[in-house]
């Protein structure tokens, strides 16, 4: 729990002075494609974390065993195999 907490508390501390960094920049069009890039790895970064803390964060449940292995496809498989099509979406060719 300490080791996903933390590294959630990083990543969101990062994120943050990201977008602060963002805001800060005076073109329009620049500021539109940084956020379009931050946006995508954030996709990825809030399934990884949202599956994976309710993985092992939660009470363990009677019988669960079936939904645990689930949720550990998912945060180890299914994240992994969305990122490409995820961070294709900013492509202008894909758009």
């Amino acid at each position: 729990i300490i080791v996903i907490i933390g590294t959630l508390i990083i990543t969101t501390v990062s994120y943050v002075c990201i977008f602060i960094t963002i805001l800060h920049i005076p073109s329009s069009t620049s500021r539109k494609k940084a956020f379009s890039t931050c946006s995508a790895h954030l996709i990825v970064v809030m399934m990884f974390y949202s599956t994976c803390i309710y993985r092992y964060i939660r009470r363990a449940q009677r019988g669960g065993q079936d939904s645990d292995k689930i949720l550990s496809f998912f945060f180890s498989v299914v994240t992994q195999m969305l990122n490409p099509y995820i961070y294709s979406l900013r492509n202008s060719q894909v758009k």
